[in-house]
């Protein structure tokens, strides 16, 4: 179950996670060049603004939904309105990605080409993505299940069965491995 966070924290938060993965310290340059020179954190921001233009009374739900328009028109990538998602989201590449009627802890991976949804019209609920969880590129997250936290689903791996806490779910249809240690974020990454 999500926190209820602000959206100024979830941007602190998705900040971080973004200065983590690089190996650098938050500070003005930093934060300049994400804003201005990441498309990944730049769709990351748009997500939030949507989030505050949600509160604003009268006239804020069809300018979200016009603002929500105009990123997946710029971006090629969809989130749905339906999607709750926690703060420290990292979008390294935020092109091709679908996220329908899901739940999004935080510190979430999400690579280029996932989509993330409902089976069908009859499935009861989306997928929740526990915190810390790391979807590689081209994964399919699909029906009412659970990827737990620290989970990694491997590249064009096709879920649509729960994977638990630390575990590695790879292949189509996809199979759960344990890790052999729990996923942790290295202190440096190399450029993606």
């Amino acid at each position: 179950m999500l926190a209820r966070t602000s959206i100024r924290e979830k941007i602190k938060s998705d900040a971080r996670h973004y200065a983590r993965r690089e190996g650098v310290p938050i500070d003005g340059k930093f934060l300049l060049r994400i804003v201005l020179l990441s498309p990944g954190f730049q769709f990351v921001l748009a997500l939030r603004f949507q989030e505050f233009l949600y509160l604003v009374p009268v006239i804020g739900r069809p300018l979200r939904r016009i603002f929500w328009w105009m990123t997946c028109r710029s971006f090629g990538s969809e989130i749905g309105l339906a999607a709750s998602i926690d703060g420290g989201l990292y979008i390294p590449h935020p092109y091709g990605i679908v996220v329908g009627v899901s739940t999004i802890g935080r510190d979430v991976t999400i690579l280029q080409n996932v989509t993330i949804g409902r089976k069908g019209r009859s499935d009861p609920g989306g997928p929740r993505i526990e915190d810390g969880a790391w979807l590689a590129a081209g994964a399919v997250v699909l029906g009412d299940i659970t990827i737990g936290q620290n989970s990694i689903v491997g590249a064009n791996s096709v879920v649509m069965n729960s994977v638990p806490a630390d575990s590695m779910a790879v292949g189509i249809p996809a199979r759960v491995l344990p890790l052999a240690q729990p996923a942790t974020l290295p202190s440096k990454v190399a450029v993606l």
